[in-house]
């Protein structure tokens, strides 16, 4: 990639990423327009290529610059000290909004690369990236997570399903309702009620899902009754 893009003002920057970033993870690469990026960014296509090249350099810039914006700004600042598994859900949770507020079309093109992998051919070094990416959001609500409060009768892999789905559901609600509000920032006093709305929802699942502390007192005694 040439250095002139580098040297760019970084507003200018972000606002040809985010073109190249919506126009990609909409279209995916083969059908992605050069022409409309350019347009959407507001220079010429030969501007662009002056920058990047070609598309297949651009796209794969899009994709190394998304992975490190995801460890950087999230990977990487998740407390994994955090044993509670709810906890760490609302942890992680107000981090990612706080996030995708902030880069959302770079996350948005991220997760289409990470859905379409077997699509594309990448770069040994991207292929790295995106190993170590996946490796990580695997583990983000598995690793040093203390699992004896969840209840035992229903199966570990199967509450961690219905939470995920759950709030994953949850999220993308949010997302439009994001959208849809008149914010001109996203601040801790306007998100406010939308993560109360969500750590109410967190309490309800963990009411579900973890064991009742008042039933494993009374079964812990039946039990010491029974052995006299």
């Amino acid at each position: 990639m040439d250095d002139a893009f580098q040297s760019l003002e970084k507003e200018k920057q972000e606002r040809i990423l985010n073109a190249a970033f919506k126009e990609f993870s909409e279209k995916g690469y083969k059908q992605a327009s050069t022409n409309q990026i350019a347009k959407d960014a507001g220079i010429g296509k030969g501007t662009l290529f002056y920058y990047f090249g070609n598309k297949e350099t651009l796209f794969n810039y899009l994709i190394n610059e998304a992975f490190e914006i995801a460890y950087r700004e999230y990977l990487s600042r998740i407390d994994f000290d955090e044993t509670d598994f709810f906890n760490r859900i609302e942890e992680m949770s107000v981090l990612k909004w706080q996030v995708y507020a902030r880069y959302e079309q770079a996350l948005s093109f991220m997760a289409h690369i990470l859905m379409h992998s077997e699509n594309y051919v990448l770069p040994e070094d991207l292929v790295e990236k995106r190993q170590k990416a996946e490796e990580i959001w695997g583990s983000l609500l598995t690793r040093n997570i203390d699992f004896s409060k969840f209840r035992e009768d229903i199966p570990k892999e199967t509450s961690l399903k219905f939470i995920r789905w759950t709030i994953e559901g949850f999220r993308t609600e949010l997302e439009q309702r994001f959208k849809q509000a008149d914010f001109q920032d996203y601040t801790n006093e306007n998100l406010k009620p939308f993560y109360d709305e969500f750590y109410e929802h967190l309490d309800h699942l963990k009411k579900i899902y973890y064991k009742n502390s008042k039933d494993e007192k009374n079964l812990k005694t039946l039990s010491e009754d029974g052995s006299e």
